[in-house]
């Protein structure tokens, strides 16, 4: 649905500007009118956007634009501001063209009837589970902007536990690219001289050194097989992951692999104790708080698991014993939320053992990057010494035919 731009005069004259969306100039006139609005301008967005706004759709949401949104209508909120308007003012100031949409229809949605929660549900791609839980929360016990600085608070962390997680990605992925720049540049110019070289001796080369030149010759001739190859193999893998048992069997995989297993087991289970605390606290039920939090964690096996955990909840168990019977959990998880239950507290516990979990994440994160600093170099330091040894292994045997 395209978004207008318009400016406005309202009953008492003054003007007022603002973005709706409509499905033609026509009914968002006759939408505006009905609001005791009396259009003056009216521009459709979608004439100005260009590559630019297409870019921007295609984008989609960031987290860095939903923790700038989220912090904003908390703070509009916590002033008093009813949520229409509130809303109404971020769509001026929210650059996120899809998020600006979004929040316009949202708009559209409320002034309909709908409440402020059912209207953020209608756009799943955009504000998660969590986010819809919350508000809702808040709106049910009165307390929606203590929901949104909640929400605001948890999606904040939730980004810098990103940049701590790509912190120990950027060095390995740098050094392997230009690993992998190096080994190309050698197979296609390098090694087909040796090859020439060779070629004139007419000498039986060591099957290391031949493996090598054909893998210099399918890249040098036929490098687009080779980019067609890879490409095929990256989206085969991304559909089988689509998939409900590639993406079992991929989220499985994710928590035993070396070095990175246990950080991702890690982030996965601060994800879940940090939302569960957070929808807890804002008063929403066990059995759902459970639920959207599984989701968040954003890992099969333990959706799985937490799903068996809610199972027995339902059936009456106390929380901590389902956690400690499914063995997804650190002891440490279990043994804290029985003790909040016990105080009363358990909100408040499973903040405590985010935190924890969160300073665990920092240091494992810490550990990794010098650790892989060794690794990656006996890594290249192999991959470059094969090839060196390769090309210079045939050299042994022509000294003995140069000699004859």
């Amino acid at each position: 649905m395209p978004v207008y731009k318009y400016v406005a005069r309202d009953v008492q004259g003054q003007l007022v500007t603002g973005s709706v969306a409509g499905a033609d100039d026509v009914m968002v006139r006759r939408d505006l009118r009905d609001n005791g609005l009396y259009v003056i301008s009216l521009s459709d967005q979608r004439e100005r956007e260009g590559l630019a706004g297409w870019w921007a759709r295609m984008r989609g949401v960031k987290l860095g634009d939903m923790v700038i949104f989220s912090q904003q209508l908390s703070t509009m909120v916590g002033a008093g501001l009813p949520i229409i308007e509130c809303l109404h003012e971020l769509i001026d100031e929210t650059e996120n063209l899809a998020l600006r949409r979004a929040l316009v229809q949202i708009v559209r949605d409320i002034q309909a009837g709908t409440t402020f929660s059912q209207a953020l549900s209608r756009h799943p791609r955009i504000f998660s589970e969590m986010f819809v839980a919350l508000v809702h929360a808040g709106e049910v016990g009165g307390v929606l902007e203590h929901s949104l600085q909640s929400i605001a608070e948890s999606l904040d962390k939730e980004m810098e536990l990103r940049e701590k997680v790509k912190s120990a990605f950027v060095y390995p992925v740098v050094v392997l690219t230009v690993a992998a720049g190096v080994v190309t540049f050698m197979l296609m110019f390098i090694i087909p001289v040796f090859e020439k070289v060779y070629s004139q001796f007419h000498s039986r080369l060591p099957a290391p050194t031949l493996a090598l030149m054909a893998t210099s010759r399918l890249i040098s001739h036929y490098w687009w097989v080779a980019l067609a190859g890879m490409a095929g193999i990256v989206w085969g893998f991304r559909a089988f992951i689509r998939t409900d048992k590639g993406r079992r069997i991929w989220d499985r995989a994710k928590l035993r692999l070396p070095l990175f297993g246990k950080l991702i087991r890690k982030i996965v289970v601060l994800r879940f104790v940090r939302t569960l605390g957070a929808l807890v606290q804002a008063g929403v039920p066990l059995l759902s708080a459970l639920q959207t939090a599984s989701q968040v964690a954003n890992n099969l096996e333990f959706t799985q698991a937490i799903a068996q955990v809610a199972g027995e909840v339902t059936e009456g168990a106390p929380l901590s014993a389902p956690l400690r019977a499914c063995g997804k959990f650190p002891n440490l998880v279990p043994r804290l939320v029985q003790v909040g239950e016990e105080s009363g507290a358990l909100d408040d516990m499973l903040f405590r053992i985010a935190h924890f979990f969160d300073r665990d994440v920092e240091h494992t994160v810490r550990r990794l990057t010098t650790l892989m600093e060794p690794v990656l170099t006996l890594i290249l330091g192999g991959i470059v010494g094969s090839i060196v040894v390769s090309l210079y292994m045939p050299i042994f045997t022509l000294a003995a035919v140069i000699k004859r």
